[in-house]
């Protein structure tokens, strides 16, 4: 009789180096935020504040796990359909959820060589291989994305603006890499970082999930908005021609406390 062995996780998890966030220390500094670990020396609103006070009375209550009131809300103030935005813990936990939704062992999924760490874990722990595309200027390189695409690849994850350098790849630039990816790739625009970005060149991706089917755009309230402890990220996506309900439930599930402390 062959000796019982323990259970085994998927391939690529044991692989997955823990997430390591950002040190605020600088020589010569008293105090420094560093933007990359959600840090303001603004703080949330006062609204915000008030209204997280506000719901502390009910905790006893489970949320809405549509996220109804929320997605109605970002879809006014972008003039998104809500049933189109999804809403998770952070948008790392979306980022996660797409590689679970995508990813099959042995597929492959791009990133940058300084994109999101989250890309290349969300990819392992969904046993499929991260390629990592160089970059030029600590900037995301349309040519070497294109260059890194296989049969295998089903996913690229673009950080835009980038996070940690602040670079940031111009619209024109999104369009061309879109159009040269084959239909089935899908290309993920991480737009945590779009409200800091002041250039006209630049666009988050709301125009290119509008009209493309193989396009999703996530945003956070962690960062601008200094919501970090909350987790609440949203992500907009195509319609696939189905309504809201008739989406697998995966993409349902209300926002959530993580345990790991990831900054998306």
């Amino acid at each position: 009789m062959s000796a019982l062995q323990r259970p085994q996780p998927r391939p690529g998890v044991l692989a997955i180096d823990p997430y390591v966030p950002g040190k605020s220390t600088a020589p010569g500094v008293a105090r420094v935020f560093k933007l990359s670990s959600n840090e303001t020396p603004l703080g949330p609103s006062p609204k915000a504040v008030a209204a997280y006070r506000a719901v502390a009375e009910h905790l006893e209550d489970y949320p809405d796990g549509a996220s109804t009131a929320l997605r109605e809300a970002i879809g006014r103030a972008f003039g998104l359909d809500p049933g189109r935005i999804i809403c998770g813990a952070g948008s790392d936990d979306l980022l996660n959820l797409i590689a679970d939704a995508y990813l099959c062992d042995g597929d492959e999924a791009i990133h940058t060589t300084h994109g999101f760490l989250v890309y290349p874990i969300a990819t392992l722990g969904s046993g499929a291989k991260p390629i990592a595309a160089a970059e030029k200027n600590y900037t995301a390189d349309v040519d070497a994305i294109l260059a890194a695409v296989t049969e295998r690849t089903k996913i690229v994850f673009l950080a835009n603006p980038n996070n940690p350098t602040g670079t940031y790849v111009p619209f024109d630039e999104v369009k061309r890499l879109h159009g040269a990816l084959p239909p089935h790739v899908l290309l993920v625009l991480d737009a945590a970082y779009a409200e800091y970005v002041r250039r006209n060149d630049y666009e988050a991706g709301i125009e290119l999930v509008a009209t493309c089917e193989n396009v999703v755009m996530c945003r956070t309230f962690s960062k601008i908005y200094g919501l970090a402890a909350l987790r609440l990220g949203w992500l907009y996506g195509p319609a696939q021609g189905s309504p809201r309900s008739r989406m697998p439930r995966m993409w349902r599930r209300p926002a959530r406390t993580t345990r790991n402390g990831w900054d998306g």
